[in-house]
């Protein structure tokens, strides 16, 4: 019976113990105080600022474990009991200031200094810079719900995104803007409203106008919209080397040819063939307007050369039967 009232204390006691353990894990608890004054830097109180205090050298994190933040009152003034001794971190944060950050020590036996802080108020330049930042995130968001419209085919609805992102976009960046542009153009162009999509590649290209993607895609839908004339002028516009869509290039070296501009069709046929050399079809056409130049070697040589690439070509019966005849 002896043994087990003594196991009965002892347990008692440590489960009393137990229960004590939480108050004292508090490492940054104990009897020090901080106090201070916060101050604009005209002098004036300044209410409502956040004082955020955490034990140790490391730089202020309001998620780990600590005292309460706390706020200034009318005065400016502040208070905080109960730290333990050593050194603390401080963070002061108000709105339209910029935020005092710091290292202060604690003295559990002796009073506190009160710690005068004066916060100074944040530069136009950097709100400017955050106010960008802000309109930029605005048409990150923009841009991301248009391009989800887009795939649904909703392109009206995906265009507003598109423009909105457009109006809030701050950043000067040009090849963003010029794609974001032809993506207008593109939601046009799907509505079956070829005109428009080209108004808007005009208007990007006067901002833009050494952008090659939108250089290439007017000029193919120029040509689509039967305004060789205006493609011609674009094309022009293109860097040495860079490739025109070879089906619009090829459509209007056939315009060419049927309106019996020779020279000019096979111009057009000669860069399709040089920028695409594997399309069989490039060859048919350029074979027939050598052809009408009466050079026969060059006509028999593209029409071997259709055969060569493609022999099913829908075209491939007709160039046998040239090359028979040549």
């Amino acid at each position: 019976m002896r043994q087990r009232q003594i196991f009965f204390y002892f347990f008692f006691a440590v489960a009393l113990l137990a229960a004590a353990l939480p108050a004292f894990a508090q490492s940054w608890a104990g009897r020090g105080r901080l106090q201070g004054e916060i101050r604009d830097e005209q002098g004036n109180p300044v209410e409502g600022a956040k004082i955020t205090l955490r034990k140790g050298t490391d730089r202020v994190d309001p998620n780990a474990d600590g005292p309460k933040s706390i706020t200034t009152n009318k005065k400016g003034k502040w208070s905080v009991l109960g730290l333990a001794g050593g050194t603390w971190g401080i963070l002061i944060e108000k709105e339209g200031f910029l935020p005092s950050e710091g290292q202060v020590p604690v003295n559990e036996y002796t009073v506190a200094t009160p710690l005068n802080i004066t916060l100074k108020v944040i530069p136009k330049e950097v709100i400017q810079k955050a106010q960008e930042a802000s309109g930029n995130a605005k048409a990150k968001v923009a841009i991301e719900e248009a391009n989800a419209l887009l795939g649904e085919s909703k392109f009206a609805a995906a265009r507003a995104r598109y423009e909105e992102a457009l109006a809030v976009l701050e950043m000067d960046d040009p090849v963003l803007k010029s794609s974001l542009e032809r993506t207008i153009a593109r939601t046009w162009f799907e509505e079956g409203n070829t005109d428009k999509a080209i108004d808007t590649l005009k208007e990007s290209l006067a901002l833009n106008p050494e952008d090659v993607d939108s250089l290439q895609l007017i000029s193919t839908l120029l040509v689509s919209a039967g305004r060789e004339k205006e493609a011609d002028e674009y094309m022009a516009k293109l860097p040495e080397g860079v490739k025109v869509d070879p089906n619009s290039l090829l459509n209007l070296g056939i315009k060419l040819y049927n309106e019996k501009d020779l020279t000019g069709a096979l111009e057009k046929f000669d860069k399709v063939v040089k920028d695409n050399p594997e399309l069989a079809t490039a060859y048919y056409y350029r074979g027939l307007t050598y052809l009408g130049l009466n050079k026969t070697p060059e006509a028999k040589a593209d029409f071997q050369k259709l055969l060569e690439i493609d022999p099913g070509n829908p075209n491939a019966d007709e160039a046998r039967e040239f090359i028979k005849a040549l």
